[in-house]
Order: C-alpha cells, then structure tokens, then sequence
C-alpha cells in the first residue's frame, strides 16, 4: 500500500507498477482544478472519463465529498485497482463504471494493455504480443452516458483516454452542457495518418464548453 497526503487528507493506494507516477502526476498537477479555484456546490457532477486507477476521482471526492463524482475505466485489470483504491480509500460519492467510452455506433473497442503495468491501456497502439495483450471492452457515446447517468448539467469534465478522445468528442452534442473540461489530447503516427489535428480538437471543444486546461502528449505508437 501506498500513501500520500495532500491537502490534509490522507490517500491509500495499492502498490501496482504505475502507481507511483500516476500519483506523482495526479498530485502535482491535479489538471489544475485548484489553480483555476473551479468551486463546486452540493451535488455537481464530476465526469473522470478515463479513471485508470482512480487518483483523480479520489482525489476530488475527499476534497469536495459534497459532489457526484462518476467515474470510468474500461480495462478489467485496471479497473480492480480503481475497486480497491475507491474501498481503501472509502469514497462514498464516486460511481465507477467498467466501461469505455466510443463513437457514435460504436459499442465495443479492443484495447492494448501493457504486460508489464495496470494503466495507459489503448486502442491506437501497435499491437507486440511479446509486451501487451488485448481485451474487448463495451463503450457508450458521451451523450449515452449522460442520459444513463442521469445527468442534466456536468460542472467538471476530465478527460484521459489515449487517442480515442477524437471520435469521442467528435460526435458528441453534450459538450455544451459541461461548464468546465480538463483533458489530455494525444498524437501518434496513426492518429496522423487519420489526419487528426489536436489543435483543431481543442478549438472545437473550446467553442462549445470552457476547456480551461488541455496538455497535448505524444502518445506510444
């Protein structure tokens, strides 16, 4: 087990392979949720989309347990590590899903794990059965989840899914709903071959919601 305090409160997390720097990241760069001070009032929604092993959603729901964090990690093993964290961790206000999200019409994607971690699964990578194996995982649309969640408004947005987040954000029509977004946008050789332009994403998530914080990453091939 792993622990680490911020803001007071104390987190416990299990010792997977990725662990480290996925709370080095998460900790250090929080995707700048308390450097924009975004407040949050009694039941917003926070969407992790993208849990990997739930730092993120952990970390807001100890810091704003007033809040409906709903979470979402579609790799299997992954996702028993997002369990364990959100147990040890007793988080109370975080739903997790064992799903993914997709492209309209889309309702499954096969994903790439690495042998060798638990996190940075992907469904735009070379596949080398020597270091990863694949996995079929279900996926929504944005806009189903928001209907199968319930949701009417989302406050905070984060998004972390390894490529995907083109065809997802793409056509989706809910992003004027979300009143703020924090995301990775990621490129690789495929992704240019696709013509995908992180630049042009992010111009228009931008028109549609406030996209107040974006990191572009260059993601395995």
């Amino acid at each position: 087990m792993i622990e680490h305090k911020f803001k007071e409160h104390t987190f416990k997390f299990e010792d997977t392979p990725t662990a480290p720097s996925l709370i080095a990241e998460i900790f250090s760069d929080n995707y700048k949720v308390f450097e924009k001070n975004i407040e949050f009032d009694k039941d917003d929604v926070i969407l992790d989309i993208g849990a990997n092993e739930g730092m993120f959603s952990i970390m807001m729901s100890k810091c704003f347990p007033h809040t409906r964090i709903i979470a979402f990690e579609p790799v299997p093993s992954t996702y028993l590590s997002l369990t364990k964290n959100i147990k040890n961790n007793n988080c109370k206000n975080v739903e997790i899903n064992n799903y993914g999200v997709g492209k309209k019409g889309q309702t499954a994607v096969t994903m790439i794990v690495a042998k060798s971690a638990s996190g940075g699964s992907t469904a735009l990578g070379t596949f080398n059965p020597e270091h990863h194996y694949q996995v079929e995982v279900p996926v929504f649309t944005l806009d189903n989840i928001f209907d199968l969640c319930g949701i009417k408004t989302c406050r905070l947005l984060k998004m972390d899914i390894e490529g995907m987040e083109y065809d997802v954000l793409y056509s989706s029509t809910v992003l004027p709903k979300v009143d703020y977004m924090t995301a990775e946008f990621h490129m690789n050789s495929r992704l240019e071959f696709q013509a995908r332009r992180a630049e042009g994403l992010a111009v228009w998530v931008g028109n549609q919601t406030n996209l107040y914080h974006l990191e572009l990453c260059r993601m395995c091939e």
